[in-house]
């Protein structure tokens, strides 16, 4: 698959009534960060009593104020993320002011000052927030709207999260990303405190609109137990919140065929290049005062249309991906101490799949559906060191899969067309199905800061939570219950040609689950230079497969009630984190990191939800194509019944990182860090050593090497496990991971006119997974039987499909003279590692693939050259401090073919 360029500028305007707008009241480290601090004399003795003012837009209640302790040390915990100056003051020294504090995601604000005596005026120190958090011992990549909203991008959040340190999307501008090594849907997904990874598929469910972010993080080093179901990254994004200054962007971006360049040509077809019908993002946001100082509104929307077809297809049928978005932040201040955030979203989507040379129309499928949500939270400050946050949460989605014509024909396969080719898809869709998903949330944290307690500061957290979802599944093998399918295979020179109808009732398939959660951080600031945290998380998961009804041909109920299975799986995890930063040197600018911590996947349910239990099975029957005869039924296919092991247990990794981080002329930072995972107890199909199986001799025919395979004599039994079981590989004993690296990053802070952020990964991800014989790293099993037969084993540990061996990134932001911007995004990697496949006929149990070659550094898609540009021209108008801006983006300067994956991976014995 090759990336699209665009190599004429696509014209991007914008009306900004002020700029970008800052966060209003948040929750917790999710939507929030910190500030910290000592204050001392000139000859380094703590200053007790002086009165520290925490003031910023992003506090439109009103300033913050608490005083330092015995050890002259303050704090604010849980502060929103947004821009402040910390003002302090006491009877006997003059006051001082740091100015342009900017507060982060889950990071800490370190300012300390040094006050003298009294004799004079106010002294105001210009300051800024530390280009290095020197208590943290997490490491994550932050970027801000000041810095993002101008940067190139496919106007979707997944760009800056795929180009963070360390991570390797499966694809450009996806959600599916597979972060330091581990599998994609082993992320945590938050937006504004609401867990958005979805019950079934791990993934992140909604979809953003852009101008609304404030920041997004990602967390993948080190992070603290308040993050949990994991063993990836926490993503997290903070959205934009109303202040008291009415402020709004408008913005509009298109593309059409003029503007875009195709780089990939399918010749001898009648449509030989990539067309793009239109592109067109128009968003528009306003935020503002309800009643100054006391309430504040902010509400979004955004009109996404998109439509292109690949090569080898008609640009008359281009499928139209669609996208209404509609977003509300209601904040009020209902007293000094207490705050109340109502969020409000609602996406209208479709999204039909990229028509291509290999699937006619009618056999495309097509998505359709909508995601409404709701979050409120209540935050309370008990005193000047201690706040309690409550928030509820939930969220909707509808999703329905059909024809993208409305056919409602059987479906045609032909895994052998004629003249050879990847497999060719005509007639209707094959499994239309209709998906339903929900999760709710209710969470409770209290932070407190303890000076001189057990020898130094505490920054303490408390929380609890408590979580449910859903998601079922009906799904049909066409839209008429029957489909027809062809292949053929050359064995010892006598072609075999088989034509099948398949009959098959519709099922519901799913799960629910629920979630109770824990857990305690402690941020100990030991002495001036060394901060430990510690931290302990309990997570309990419950799943169970529900009770459906037995369904027709048509999908409609038959009466028959199957019976579920409750439960399904229970887990009890206990997660303990540690970590140092050590401030070291005499300018105290260089923090040494380390951490260390057990970190559990969430509930998937997607790995263990299927089959359901008395799955109706597939009916196969002779076909002749030619007269439409149909023969006497030929043999009968059942998946089995619901096999989970009941001692099941999470999939679990153990970090380990250690590195340092230095701050040097105040705006710039260099970074190392050396990252060792190891992952164990992955969900997968365990084939039990209770069936009857026979040598098979097979010879690679490329190669010549011979191997020994399994033909089935008994069947064994499969269920889902953590470890393969019986298999032709005797070295396939247990499913894992293994991923280190090294990490290098640079930043510069966006000041005089200039910012920039870089990395460099050096890493290796190798390990045997559950669905080794897939493009992508690990997604969610579904109904797939990937792993089911013990020739699936072989050769099947490997380099992961993740793995990026070299990964360089870099964002930059240039403010030029008159009004003129440059900005850049540069992402050169290695390409993804493949295994070389055959499919092996003959055998008993059918035709099984196997992997000849192991995916190595031998065999990787081309190394990627991606680098994006931009230049605009700003325009400041005369009307209450409106800006007019005209951007043009080229994507894919170098015309890249950015290859992801091969059409067809398996090549069939010849």
């Amino acid at each position: 698959m090759s990336r699209h360029s665009l190599t004429v500028p696509v014209v991007v305007g914008l009306i900004a009534l002020v700029g970008s707008l800052a966060s209003g009241p948040a929750a917790d480290a999710q939507t929030s960060g910190s500030v910290r601090g000592t204050v001392t004399s000139p000859d380094g003795q703590p200053i007790t009593g002086a009165t520290v003012s925490l003031s910023g837009e992003a506090l439109p209640g009103g300033d913050r104020s608490t005083s330092t302790g015995g050890g002259g040390s303050y704090a604010f915990p849980s502060v929103p993320v947004g821009d402040y100056s910390v003002t302090v003051l006491h009877p006997d020294f003059q006051s001082q002011t740091t100015q342009d504090l900017r507060v982060g995601i889950n990071a800490t604000a370190t300012v300390n000052f040094t006050l003298v005596l009294r004799f004079s005026d106010e002294v105001v120190v210009a300051g800024r927030s530390p280009v290095v958090d020197i208590s943290s011992s997490s490491v994550g990549s932050n970027y801000d709207s000041s810095f993002i909203k101008d940067l190139p991008t496919q106007r979707n959040m997944w760009d800056m999260v795929g180009i963070s340190p360390g991570m390797s999307p499966t694809s450009e501008g996806s959600d599916r990303q597979v972060a330091f090594g581990s599998n994609m849907q082993s992320n945590a997904w938050h937006v504004d405190g609401v867990d958005t990874s979805a019950p079934e598929t791990g993934s992140a469910w909604w979809y953003i609109n852009p101008d609304t972010i404030e920041e997004v993080q990602v967390l993948g080093i080190g992070a603290p137990a308040e993050f949990g179901n994991l063993l990836g990254a926490a993503i997290n994004v903070v959205t934009k919140s109303g202040t008291n200054e009415f402020k709004g962007t408008v913005n509009l971006f298109y593309q059409d065929d003029s503007l875009t360049d195709a780089n990939v040509t399918l010749p001898n077809t009648p449509f030989p290049e990539f067309s793009r019908d239109r592109y067109e993002d128009f968003t528009a946001t306003l935020g503002g005062p309800i009643k100054k100082d006391r309430a504040w509104f902010f509400a979004a929307i955004e009109y996404a249309r998109d439509a292109s077809t690949t090569p080898g297809v008609d640009p008359a049928f281009a499928p139209l991906v669609t996208a209404d978005r509609y977003d509300l932040k209601l904040s009020t201040q209902v007293n000094d101490r207490n705050s109340l955030d109502l969020k409000l979203h609602y996406d209208d989507w479709a999204f039909p799949f990229a028509a291509n040379a290999f699937t006619e129309p009618s056999a495309n499928g097509g998505e359709v559906g909508t995601n409404p949500a709701a979050a409120i939270s209540w935050q309370s400050i008990l005193n000047d060191r201690t706040l309690l946050e409550v928030k509820a949460a939930a969220w909707w989605s509808d999703d329905d899969n059909f024809s993208q014509t409305g056919s409602t024909e059987p479906a045609f396969i032909d895994y052998s067309p004629p003249g050879g080719g990847p497999t060719t898809f005509s007639g209707g869709l094959w499994y239309p199905w209709t998906y339903e998903t929900w999760h709710q949330q209710i969470d409770a944290t209290v932070s407190r800061y303890v000076d001189e307690f057990l020898k130094g500061d505490h920054d303490f957290k408390f929380g609890v939570k408590f979580s449910r979802g859903s998601a079922e599944t009906k799904l049909s093998p066409s839209a008429t219950g029957v489909y027809y399918y062809h292949y053929a295979y050359d064995y010892y020179g006598y072609i075999y040609d088989y034509y099948y109808r398949v009959e098959g009732q519709s099922y519901w398939y799913g799960a629910h689950q629920q979630a109770v959660a824990a857990f305690v951080d402690d941020s100990w600031h030991v002495s001036d230079r060394l901060t430990l945290n510690l931290g302990l998380r309990f997570d309990r998961h419950e799943g169970e497969i529900p009770a459906f009804d037995r369904l027709d041909l048509l999908g409609n109920p038959t009466g028959v009630k199957l019976p579920g299975v409750d439960p399904a799986l229970t887990w009890n995890n206990f997660s303990p984190r540690v970590g140092f930063a050590y401030n070291a040197g005499a300018s105290r600018k260089t923090v040494i990191r380390g951490s260390a911590g057990v970190y559990y996947d969430g509930n998937v349910s997607g790995n263990w939800n299927y089959p359901p239990p008395s799955h109706p099975g597939l009916f196969y029957y002779p076909w002749d194509p030619v007269t439409g005869a149909v023969g006497d039924l030929a043999f009968t296919w059942f998946p089995g019944e619901a096999g989970i092991d009941p001692d099941l247990e999470a999939p679990r990794t153990v970090q380990f990182a250690l590195g340092f981080e230095r701050e040097f002329g105040s705006v710039y930072s260099f970074g190392a860090q050396v990252v060792i995972k190891d992952t164990d107890d992955l969900v997968g199909w365990e084939i039990l050593d209770d069936g009857v199986y026979e040598p098979f001799p097979f010879t690679d025919p490329f190669t010549g090497r011979q191997y020994t395979l399994l033909n089935e004599i008994e069947p064994a039994t499969v269920r889902k496990g953590n470890r393969p079981g019986f298999t032709a590989n005797p070295n396939a004993t247990e499913y894992f991971q293994d991923y280190e690296a090294l990490i290098l990053t640079f930043k510069r802070r966006l000041t005089r006119n200039f910012g920039l952020m870089a990395s460099y990964t050096l890493s290796e991800s190798k390990g045997l997974i559950p669905r080794m014989l897939s493009a992508s790293q690990f997604n969610p099993f579904y109904g797939s039987r990937e792993g089911s037969d013990p020739n699936n084993y072989v050769n099947a540990d490997q380099l992961l499909q993740g793995d990026r061996k070299h990964m360089f990134r870099a964002q930059g932001n240039f403010l030029l003279p008159k009004n003129f911007q440059l900005t850049a995004m540069l992402n050169l990697q290695s390409g993804r590692p493949y295994a070389r496949q055959i499919r092996v006929f003959g055998l008993n149990q059918g035709s099984q693939r196997v992997i000849m070659e192991p995916a190595s550094d031998g065999q990787r898609f081309p190394f990627q050259r991606l680098v994006d540009i931009g230049i605009g021209k700003r325009f400041n108008l005369k009307w209450r401090g409106a800006v007019f801006k005209v951007d043009a983006q080229v994507f894919n300067v170098f015309n890249d073919d950015a290859v992801e994956f091969w059409q067809d991976l398996v090549v069939a014995e010849g």
